[in-house]
């Protein structure tokens, strides 16, 4: 007695080979898959973090833009002589002096001075003070500011029915 062992179906027809570059398709679909989800990623933390808004009424301060420029065409016509400085006493303190003159030269006296310190890089650290009249157009007043580093000082000067306003970065040693 003999016995016959068949592996598999001997009529059956053989399977063909693989074709070379199957996966390519399926590699494609994966490259889409993984950039639709970085993009998806990204946009949740674009909607999740800061908005980049930095005023509640931009539609509003766009529109009044050409009051804006009128005022600062009025500042050149008005041709004040007008020096300011921060002069920086001890750590994180310091002066702020303004020098107001009119066109002839002439000080101005009465005016409302104030600087507002702006720092550029924290929102909620802002510091004004009123400058007071010390000498013929020359105003100051001491400050002390919370961090070191820089800081944008706005001065703005209202007095002989007009008013001015500049600003200038500074630095506030810590």
């Amino acid at each position: 007695m003999s016995f016959t062992i068949s592996w598999g179906n001997p009529s059956a027809t053989p399977r063909p080979a693989r074709v070379a570059g199957w996966y390519i398709p399926w590699l494609y679909a994966a490259s889409l898959a993984l950039v639709v989800a970085v993009n998806g990623v990204m946009i949740h933390f674009a909607l999740s973090t800061w908005t980049g808004l930095t005023t509640q009424h931009a539609y509003d301060e766009g529109n009044a833009n050409d009051r804006a420029l009128a005022g600062a065409h009025a500042q050149v016509q008005r041709a004040w002589r007008v020096g300011f400085d921060f002069v920086p006493v001890g750590a994180l303190g310091g002066e702020v002096t303004a020098n107001l003159a009119d066109r002839d030269g002439h000080p101005i006296h009465g005016a409302v001075v104030t600087g507002r310190f702006i720092r550029p890089t924290v929102g909620g650290q802002d510091v004004t003070v009123t400058l007071i009249e010390r000498a013929d157009g020359r105003y100051a007043a001491p400050v002390q500011l919370p961090l070191a580093g820089i800081w944008d000082l706005r001065i703005v000067a209202r007095g002989a029915g007009a008013d001015w306003q500049a600003v200038r970065r500074v630095w506030a040693k810590g």
